[in-house]
């Protein structure tokens, strides 16, 4: 129940920020690179997390996202019944160089995030105040 519940608000985050003005690149298994469905994953459980690209941002930008968030907790590590969001360029991607992290496709934008079990309306409402500021 728990799995299937993160794998149904993660697919739905990710349409969401697909379609954000903010949001530069999805990654999530269900969606190509336009951020359409992709029809081979039309009736499979996708995983629950995604990562997402907010546009031109630095790491001061994605910090005030970070600090904005009210429901999705910032966290160092991933997975658990509530949603948490990673920075990788400052956690689990701080030993390499900007040029090794770029290479990696870990630019200053990316943002992790592990979708939880809580009310999908309460999700997509607590990253557009936190993307809108």
């Amino acid at each position: 129940l728990r799995m299937e519940r993160q794998c149904q608000n993660a697919a739905a985050l990710a349409g969401w920020l697909a379609a954000h003005p903010r949001i530069a690149r999805v990654y999530y298994p269900g969606l190509d690179e336009r951020g359409e469905s992709a029809r081979v994953f039309k009736d499979a459980l996708r995983g629950g997390i995604v990562a997402f690209d907010i546009a031109d941002a630095g790491r001061e930008e994605v910090f005030g996202f970070l600090r904005a968030l009210r429901i999705c907790l910032p966290v160092t590590t991933l997975g658990d019944v509530y949603t948490m969001v990673l920075y990788p360029a400052v956690s689990t991607h701080r030993t390499l160089s900007p040029q090794e992290r770029a290479a990696a496709g870990i630019g200053d934008g990316l943002v992790r995030l592990s979708a939880g079990i809580e009310d999908i309306a309460d999700l997509i409402a607590d990253l557009d105040q936190a993307l809108s500021r």
